[in-house]
């Protein structure tokens, strides 16, 4: 998909875990253990509070830490193109459209407390928004001094654990120029990167807002390549952490882990997709998972990863090096890990997970696993 198709999409389309960044040199990497067939316990979360499944497709989901809420993006029942961003109780049941009275709603993401959700919402062009749900309050985020330049649309990237800070993107059809971050305590907006030669690609922020890794998608007299940066906001120092040629496999997926770590999908030298985790301490960079794999989410502690290998999932915990499969058909998206990997949630059209599936279309699932 182009860069402008995804700034003119219907932000509920899936945001896939995208291009990546070639390292200087291979890294070793451990054999891994095949996916241990463990007893799985699914459940279906896109569904009424009566717990009737939802006539339409859903996907785009992510969890709260604790795994009591769950964001995740529907079609309009009354028809049309029309998306909808709902959060569910999982404990209670209780399903609750977000606010919203425009047409394309979606990209949503909850905060790991539960509290927050950011998404993306507009009639022609998206504009990022975030709900309070405790408050009600939703408010639209947009800096008060724009760069200079012509800015009609906008992205949310990422909300911190603690549901205080959100990275956003903004731009034009033609490409996301800059990349904020909201404090929502004070209402200020801090500019993070404004790439002179390329445009915003993918962020994620750390859990107290601190350190922001995004990707830039950079035209060079050689091409086309992605770059990985990481900021500290404390200190100011932005670091690059890779940089490589455009790969056709999926999306860069920078994901802060723990505040000190970074997770990125790239490519191993000879071209194979790998996913990799950087040290902010150590400045380290090693190889994580089996080769072609890459990684989707990761959980707050950065123990347990989930890999997309194949069209399936599966949960890799990394002081063990032991794979268990999640789902053989399934997508997922950053944030969709919660606390020491007790539970995965991903989207799925697969109608045999749960009993009475009959609706034929996508649904959003949570996959119990201790």
């Amino acid at each position: 998909m182009s860069r402008a198709a995804r700034v003119r999409r219907v932000p509920s389309a899936l945001r896939g875990v995208s291009a990546g960044a070639a390292l200087t040199a291979a890294l070793a990497l451990t054999a891994l253990p095949t996916a241990a067939a463990d007893a799985v316990r699914v459940d279906r979360i896109s569904t009424a509070t009566d717990g009737t499944q939802l006539p339409v497709a859903s996907s785009g989901a992510t969890v709260s830490a604790n795994g009591r809420y769950a964001a995740f993006t529907s079609a309009d029942p009354t028809g049309g193109h029309n998306t909808r961003v709902y959060l569910k109780d999982l404990r209670t049941g209780t399903l609750t459209q977000v606010p919203e009275d425009l047409q394309y709603t979606g990209g949503a993401m909850i905060s790991a407390d539960g509290r927050r959700v950011a998404y993306t919402n507009g009639n022609r062009y998206g504009k990022p928004y975030v709900h309070d749900r405790v408050t009600g309050e939703t408010v639209q985020l947009w800096p008060a001094q724009p760069p200079d330049g012509f800015h009609e649309l906008g992205h949310a990237e990422a909300i911190s654990a603690d549901g205080r800070h959100v990275a956003y993107s903004i731009g034009s059809r033609h490409g996301l120029r800059a990349l904020y971050v909201r404090d929502l305590a004070t209402g200020t907006d801090e500019q993070i990167a404004l790439p002179a030669d390329g445009e915003i690609w993918e962020a994620a922020i750390g859990a107290h807002g601190r350190t922001v890794a995004y990707a830039v998608l950079a035209r060079t007299a050689q091409g086309v390549t992605h770059r990985v940066y990481v900021k500290d906001r404390a200190s100011g120092e932005t670091r690059l952490l890779a940089d490589g040629p455009a790969l056709s496999a999926p999306s860069l997926l920078p994901l802060v882990v723990d505040g000190r770590r970074v997770l990125y999908n790239g490519r191993s030298a000879d071209g194979t997709p790998q996913p990799y985790v950087h040290d902010l301490r150590t400045a380290r960079t090693e190889p994580i998972g089996p080769p072609g794999a890459t990684a989707a989410a990761a959980d707050p502690g950065g123990r347990h990863v989930l890999l997309s290998r194949g069209g399936g999932l599966t949960l890799l915990d990394l002081r063990t090096a032991r794979e268990r499969a999640v789902a053989t058909s399934g997508t997922a998206l950053p944030g969709a890990v919660t606390r020491q990997g007790r539970s995965v949630i991903f989207a799925s059209t697969a109608d045999d997970l749960v009993p009475d599936d009959t609706n034929g279309a996508s649904d959003v699932f949570i996959d119990h696993i201790h």
